[in-house]
């Protein structure tokens, strides 16, 4: 068992003008915002100050829905990255708290320029964002829109079109802020406190740690289940937030030797991304594990100040494969 994409992925405009796929994201990408909305961090950027008073005394109102409804809206989302981190019970919360708003061919959901009053999740039909008269992605029967002018405090960007009847589940303005917003800022403040702890990063000053906070994806993996195989390419850095993982070497004679133990604070992953070559290892949750994630592209760009620091690491376990078909006992230092 592996994880891979979600479902929804859509068409969006990237920020020179062309399109790219962003799971479940908005219609609109935060460089299309007036230059005085925008922020340096999308992931931490809230519409309004919330104090803690305000949050603990905020009452949301429930939509009771049915299993069958909740896991039609989870689909939906997908991997969407306001969703990122959600226990099952939170993001349950936050479903609940969505309402049903049907909609007819032709109608417009929400108006470029105007004030935004809801976020929005599509479980059917098919609806497009126009931006300045011009279609710039397309929703069908799956995908979000509607997060920037809440999170940014901005009118929309685009105004989204029906093109056929459908069906959208909708998180009101108050709702949003207080139960996602908030949620992902204390979120990113425990994360960012967590990653000034792990030494490869310490060559990150706080800005850069900020940036990589906000890049990282929350993945959680059962006792057992493989992250990776040896041979694959490497698509992902990780590291390890909770529980235990183990890398085990395949031998030429098709035996297995464990020869790596990660557990809370190390990483994994990142000689295949810096070395270009296939993973070395197999790596298996040993417990329930939860990690935190960073694709190439993101490691590429935000961890290059420690990437010196990971090819003295790697240097000293270049010898991995010859020491484990020797089957010695001494486990080489990957941790």
């Amino acid at each position: 068992q592996k994880g891979g994409k979600g479902a929804g992925w859509i068409l969006m405009p990237s920020m020179n003008g062309t399109s790219h796929e962003v799971n479940g994201a908005s219609e609109i990408m935060p460089s299309d915002l007036p230059a005085h909305y925008r922020g340096a961090r999308r992931g931490s950027v809230s519409a309004e100050v919330i104090s803690r008073a305000q949050q603990e005394s905020y009452v949301h109102k429930i939509y009771p829905k049915s299993d069958e409804t909740a896991a039609a809206i989870r689909r939906s989302i997908g991997e969407n990255f306001l969703f990122d981190g959600l226990s099952a019970k939170q993001l349950r919360d936050v479903i609940d708290c969505m309402f049903e708003k049907r909609v007819e061919a032709g109608e417009n959901v929400m108006v470029q320029g105007e004030d935004g009053d809801n976020y929005y999740v599509v479980t059917s039909g098919v609806f497009e964002a126009v931006k300045n008269g011009s279609v710039v992605c397309k929703y069908d029967g799956s995908g979000a829109f509607g997060e920037l002018a809440l999170m940014y405090n901005c009118p929309r960007a685009a105004t989204i079109v029906a093109r056929t009847a459908g069906e959208l589940w909708a998180l009101e303005r108050s709702t949003f802020t207080y139960m996602l917003l908030a949620e992902r800022k204390k979120r990113a403040v425990a994360s960012e406190t967590w990653l000034a702890k792990i030494p490869v990063l310490d060559y990150l000053d706080s800005t850069d740690r900020a940036r990589v906070c906000d890049a990282l994806v929350s993945k959680d993996f059962a006792a057992g289940v493989t992250i990776f195989e040896q041979g694959e390419v490497g698509l992902w850095f990780y590291l390890v937030e909770e529980g235990e993982a183990i890398g085990v070497h395949m031998q030429d004679d098709g035996s297995t030797k464990e020869v790596a133990h990660f557990r809370e604070g190390d990483y994994f992953g990142e000689r295949a991304l810096i070395t270009d070559d296939p993973r070395a290892l197999t790596v298996v949750a040993k417990t329930a594990l939860k990690v935190l994630c960073l694709d190439a592209p993101g490691f590429e760009r935000l961890l290059g100040p420690c990437k010196h620091a990971m090819q003295e690491r790697i240097a000293s376990y270049q010898s991995l494969s010859a020491a484990a078909a020797e089957e010695e006992d001494e486990e080489p230092s990957m941790s």
